[in-house]
Parts: C-alpha cells; sequence; structure tokens
C-alpha cells in the first residue's frame, strides 16, 4: 500500500515493501493453509528486502512444496510480488491475474490492486532522474499509461472502499499527472476538497497540488473555483527581492479576473476576495479593498474564506492608517477559532501596537497577545532592558518566556556595556540553569542556556575568569584591555558570534522596527582593533588582540567576529605586527597563517 510518499519524486516501489510484508504475514496467519505451509510463506516473505535497483527475486521457486491448492494460491501471490520488486513485470501481471477468482478474499481484493501498480510501475521505467526528477525530456508511453488507469479503476470498482481505496485514488492521481491530464488530475483535487481521504492531511494535500499541478493550470484548463482562486492567486504574486527575479509572471489582469465571475457563481464570496486581493497585491489599492470587503468582524465563527476577507480589510485599514484599525483586530479575535486563525489576528495586533510604540501594551496583564512566538520575537528583538526585566521576573508569564527574557537582557546588557546592571541582574538565573549552547534560535531551544553566565570555570584561552568577575571589573573600568578580552574571550568561547539577538528580521516582519535597548549589537573584531590600537594596552593583551583579530578570518578567510571588514592587507599587517613585536609570546608561536 502507498504511505504517502508517492506525491514526491519516484514514489519507488520499495516503499510499501515493510507495510505489504506485515500485511502479508497477518492475511496468511489466518488463511485456512497447513501450518508447514504457512510457515514456509511467512519466511519466504519476511526474507524478501528489495531495494528496487535491481532483482528481487529470491532463490528457488515460492511454489516449491504447496501440496494445497490454498497454498498454492499464496505462493502464486508471493511470486508475484518478487517479480513486482525486481521489476519483472509481465510476470507480476500474470501472477497477478491468476489470483482474481481466488478462494481467499485478501488476496483477491491485494492482487487485483497490485495490477494497477505493476502497470504504473512499468510505465514509470526511466521517467526520472538520479535524483528522483521527472525527465522533461522523456515521453511517457500512452499505452502504459492507459494500462495503469484501466487496472486502477477496476480495483475501485470493485471495492470502492477497499483496503487499498485511499493509496488507489492516490496513485491515479499520479497517473493523471504522468500523462499530463491536468483536467482530471484537478477534478481529482477538487474531490478531495469535499471529501477527504483519511491519512490525507490539508498540509500534505497542499504541498501535492502545489508539486504537481499548480504551474500547470490557469483558467482555461480547471473549473474547480478552489483551484481556479489558487491559481489567480499564484498570479498575482510579485518579486520582492533581487533573487525572486524570475518568479513570477505578467499580474492576473482585471478583465481576465472579471471574466471569471461565472466560475465562481456558487461561491461569490472568494470571487469578491480574489478581487479584493488583485486590488491589494496588483494595484496597491487600500480604498479598494475596503470598498469590496464590508465590515464584517464581529463573527462567532469564520469559515477560512470570511475570515481571508476580513484579514485582508484588516490590512487595508492598516494601510490608511484607520484610527480603529486595533479596534478592528480585536473585534476579529472571537470569532478566529480555526487553527492558526487567533495566531494571525494576534500577530496582527502585535505588528500595529510595534509600530505604534506601544510594545508595552502587548505585554499587559490581560493582553490579547498570547501566542509564545510572537511574545518572545518582540522580547529579542525590540524590548528595552526594563520591560526584559519585567518579563523576567513576572510569575504570572510562562517559564520559557521568562527564560528567553532574562537571557535577552543579560546577553544585552554584557554586551552592549552595562555591566553593573548585567552583575545585578545575575541574581534571576535559577539554580541548576542549562548551560547546553548547542541551539539554532533561542525561541526554539526547549531550556534556554542561562547557566552560561553564572558558570564558575575560566572560558577561553586567555586564563580568564568567570563572566561576573570580568563584568565587575569592567563596570569598575570599561577600558581595561584584558577584561574586554575576557568578555570577547567569553563571547567566543560560547559561540555567541553572530546570534540571531543581534540579527534583527528585516523588512515588515514582526520585530524589524529599531530596537528600543540602548547600545549596538557586539562585535569582537572591534573590540580586537580597539586594543591593538590602543597606547595603553599591555603587551599581553596587544599580542592575543592582534592573535584573535587575524584568526576572526581563518580558516575562510571570511570574517566570524562582526564588525567592520578589513582587507587582507591589514591582516597581513597585523600578523607581521604579532611576529615582529612579540615574537615570545605564546600567540605568536601559535599563527602560522593569515587569512
Amino acid at each position: 500500500p502507498d504511505n504517502g510518499a508517492y506525491a514526491y519524486g519516484e514514489g519507488s516501489r520499495c516503499l510499501s515493501n515493510e507495510g505489504g510484508k506485515a500485511a502479508f504475514l497477518a492475511a496468511v496467519q489466518a488463511a485456512n493453509i497447513p501450518e508447514g505451509e504457512r510457515r514456509a510463506l511467512a519466511l519466504r516473505r519476511t526474507a524478501l528486502e528489495p531495494d528496487c535497483a535491481g532483482a528481487a527475486g529470491l532463490a528457488g521457486d515460492p511454489l516449491a512444496d504447496k501440496r494445497s491448492e490454498e497454498g498454492r494460491a499464496w505462493g502464486a501471490y508471493l511470486e508475484g510480488a518478487e517479480a513486482f520488486y525486481g521489476a519483472t513485470y509481465d510476470k507480476a501481471r500474470t501472477q497477478f491475474e491468476s489470483l482474481k477468482a481466488a478462494r481467499n478474499p485478501w488476496l483477491r481484493e491485494t492482487a487485483l490492486y497490485m495490477i494497477g501498480r505493476v502497470e504504473l510501475n512499468r510505465a514509470q521505467v526511466d521517467a526520472y532522474d538520479e535524483y528522483g526528477d521527472r525527465k522533461q525530456d522523456q515521453p511517457i508511453d500512452s499505452q502504459r499509461i492507459r494500462a495503469a488507469d484501466e487496472g486502477l479503476r477496476d480495483y475501485l470498482k470493485a471495492y470502492p472502499k477497499g483496503i487499498y481505496a485511499a493509496s488507489a485514488r492516490g496513485l491515479l492521481r499520479r497517473v493523471y499527472w504522468l500523462a499530463g491530464d491536468h483536467a482530471s488530475l484537478s477534478g481529482e483535487y477538487a474531490l478531495l476538497f469535499s471529501n477527504p481521504l483519511p491519512g490525507l492531511d490539508d498540509g500534505r494535500l497542499a504541498e501535492e497540488i502545489d508539486d504537481k499541478l499548480l504551474s500547470a493550470i490557469d483558467a482555461s484548463n480547471v473549473s474547480d473555483p478552489m483551484l481556479l482562486a489558487v491559481s489567480d492567486l499564484q498570479n498575482m504574486r510579485k518579486a520582492e527581492h533581487d533573487y525572486d527575479e524570475g518568479c513570477c509572471g505578467e499580474p492576473i489582469a482585471a478583465a481576465a479576473l472579471d471574466a471569471q465571475r461565472l466560475a465562481f457563481a456558487k461561491m461569490p464570496a472568494l470571487f469578491d476576495y480574489l478581487r479584493a486581493a488583485r486590488a491589494w497585491y496588483v494595484d496597491a489599492s487600500p480604498a479598494n479593498v475596503l470598498q469590496l470587503i464590508p465590515d464584517a468582524a464581529r463573527q462567532s465563527r469564520f469559515t477560512a474564506i470570511e475570515f481571508s476577507r476580513q484579514m485582508l480589510r484588516g490590512i487595508a485599514l492598516e494601510a490608511i492608517k484607520d484610527r480603529n484599525a486595533r479596534g478592528f483586530w480585536i473585534e476579529m479575535l472571537p470569532g478566529a477559532k480555526m487553527p492558526w486563525q487567533r495566531a494571525a489576528v494576534e500577530l496582527a495586533i502585535a505588528l500595529h501596537d510595534e509600530r505604534a510604540g506601544a510594545l508595552a501594551r502587548i505585554f499587559e496583564a490581560g493582553s490579547p497577545v498570547e501566542t509564545a512566538s510572537i511574545r518572545e520575537i518582540l522580547l529579542i528583538n525590540i524590548a528595552d532592558a526594563g520591560l526584559l526585566r519585567q518579563q523576567a521576573k513576572d510569575g504570572r508569564v510562562p517559564r520559557h518566556e521568562r527564560d528567553v527574557a532574562l537571557f535577552t537582557l543579560l546577553y544585552k546588557s554584557v554586551s552592549r556595556g552595562q555591566y553593573r546592571a548585567f552583575v545585578d541582574d545575575l541574581a534571576l538565573v535559577p539554580a541548576g540553569a542549562s548551560t547546553d549552547n548547542a541551539y539554532w534560535s533561542l525561541r526554539e531551544a526547549e531550556k534556554p542556556p542561562l547557566g552560561l553566565f553564572t558558570r564558575p570555570p575560566s572560558l577561553g584561552d586567555y586564563g580568564c575568569p568567570p563572566l561576573r568577575t570580568t563584568a565587575t571589573q569592567l563596570s569598575a573600568n570599561a577600558r581595561d584591555s584584558r577584561a574586554r578580552l575576557c568578555l570577547a574571550d567569553f563571547m567566543r568561547a560560547n559561540g555567541f558570534d553572530g546570534i540571531g539577538i543581534d540579527t534583527q528580521p528585516t523588512g515588515d516582519q514582526l520585530g524589524s522596527m529599531p530596537t528600543l535597548f540602548a547600545g549596538s549589537p557586539y562585535s569582537r573584531l572591534e573590540v580586537y582593533k580597539t586594543i591593538i590600537a590602543d597606547p595603553v594596552a599591555t603587551a599581553a593583551d596587544k599580542a592575543y588582540a592582534l592573535y584573535r583579530a587575524v584568526n576572526c578570518y581563518g580558516p575562510s578567510g571570511n570574517n566570524s567576529c562582526g564588525g567592520a571588514e578589513v582587507s587582507k592587507e591589514v591582516r597581513r599587517a597585523w600578523y607581521l605586527q604579532l611576529k615582529k613585536d612579540y615574537p615570545q609570546s605564546r600567540w605568536a608561536g601559535q599563527l602560522r597563517y593569515y587569512w
């Protein structure tokens, strides 16, 4: 049976081996055959481990020593299965054909299903490249495609609610895709909208449609209003970045969209949404959006289409800076009950408050913005020290949010020169806090590693004390070159170079407004530069700064330490200065190259 992977690439027949093995073993266990034959059949099927790269048959005849009529029928099925996995399709079909009248119902049904699979796999021979992508210059044999279509339809006609009905329907979609029959394929997808199949969730269905159909359809070859709407929306896209060039064609014209009105006769709300979407995405006319979509924010429950309509209206209200835009979003919240709807409205409220300079409102008691990811994006990227401290201390908010706020507060305080505040806030780190810094994103870390800021052992290669001591020294003298080097070593040893806290989202994304936290992102390279140029820095500190500055570019030649780039000539000069001025230092001996 199909395990769902047929939406991708070739969908190798061997993907079904494990499921097929389990089904066979269960069925043969229940069959009315002698115990010795049952054991032999089970062992034979268990031993079949195909990889679909070559022959999959086993030594010997699976029909040998099967004296009972029933046992020989099961042996015939095994011979067909071995031929199928070994790509000997003529033999496989012959064996499965011989079982159409088998007495055992499992054998009868499964053999009929397998005939369709045999023909589909025969049609796919040499249709894909080594990466599993369809060869565009390799035509599919129409006769084989027809045979696959007939085989799968024969099964569905005989067993419309059979064991493999969902799989056969999925394989029929593959037949239509291979044949380039976009009308039949879009018809199958339209049927799935109203009659979903078990095991095929909305996300997988959407991905399959995107992969197999959307690039090939337009108003001329699809009549289903949902698919036509998706195609229209796709044709409203514009390139937003240089790397998007070539992604999008000429946007759909207003007249072309109006000509589709009859196709949406049973879904006028969807048609008006498309017209409003075009007014926004193509014409950039929020006034037309507001004309086309009346206010219907107060609902007990939104359908997907009605929700999309009101979200678009809210976006248009924001664009014209309507004074009640936030109130509109608040009115939508009670009806936002379907999956992801409430989070979408909360995001709209958060974007509004961020741009209105009302960040604190999001974190007030009773705030409508409850989604953790939204709140944490704003804490990491926008919040000032006061708000971060407030959230870190507030026992009413979730533990993860408190930890994210405290981690951000500590990192930004110590990296932006607020050393005394950093030392004071260390008291908020709980005992036993995590020190696991192997994370890609602070928000995605199960436990933000607050323990990194308090663990006592020294870090790095310069014999530095715990970070608390370093920060205390810097609070007394911010120009202390050794303490500055120790802070840089803390950042380096903990992998803090270029972490997400220092890189805000761009464009109109949440968290892209100017941060309220005082100071600039930390750069080890800038620290090294200032110490190299500092006339009162010790020889030992200058030597280590030179060593580390050069290593910022090793071994790739790219700067991993942040700050303003320097040329290779400058790096060469640092290298020579270390060798000339501090030849007895450990760092001069260790540095063998510059990059």
